[in-house]
């Protein structure tokens, strides 16, 4: 059973990855190992958060939590669920299910925060991740098997997607030798019991 515990080290997870990767710490740590200096001039700098859109797939106690964060950063928030949006909900806007192909070209940042089943195997396959706008990050601390793992290295290496986050659960992780471990603009995580 998951304790409030569990969902705010999730959500502390998913905070961290999307400072981490809107700041381009996976470059700057590879350039700090090579004792070199990474100096962004303006234009190649990463864009601010302020202003940027986030989806949240799944808007329950970790996804809300992210939400809160997001929009107090001045990001646009997106949420997908099931329930339609209550008063309190700290999104700009709420779709059900159906909607995410068309909301997923509006996305900087897509953070899948939904439990794990039939229905969301792969929620985030080859043909989700070209719908995304590109070079949009995503922050996966929700289940492994929501990527297409494959499809995510792939669109990575196009440069489709430009960079993300994976939490890394014991019951789902990644192999040893998955090509995502060693990519550059990826964070793998364990997310500690």
């Amino acid at each position: 059973m998951k304790t409030a515990g569990d969902s705010a080290r999730v959500t502390n997870h998913a905070i961290a990855g999307l400072l981490l990767l809107a700041r381009a710490f996976p470059q700057r740590l590879i350039a700090q190992r090579e004792h070199r200096w990474l100096q962004l001039r303006r234009e190649q700098a990463p864009a601010d958060l302020e202003g940027q859109t986030v989806l949240i797939i799944g808007v329950g106690a970790v996804g809300g939590a992210v939400a809160r964060f997001a929009q107090a950063l001045g990001m646009r928030v997106i949420g997908v669920r099931r329930a339609p949006q209550r008063a309190g909900d700290p999104v700009d806007e709420m779709h059900g299910p159906a909607r995410l192909p068309e909301l997923l070209p509006r996305a900087d940042w897509v953070l899948p925060a939904c439990p794990y089943d039939a229905a969301t195997h792969h929620l985030l396959d080859a043909r989700s991740l070209g719908a995304m706008r590109r070079g949009a990050g995503i922050i996966n601390v929700a289940d492994a098997g929501l990527t297409d793992t494959a499809a995510l290295y792939a669109a990575l290496q196009s440069g489709q997607i430009g960079s993300a986050y994976l939490a890394d659960f014991a019951t789902t992780s990644l192999a040893a030798d998955a090509p995502l471990r060693t990519h550059p603009n990826v964070i793998v995580a364990p997310v500690v019991d």
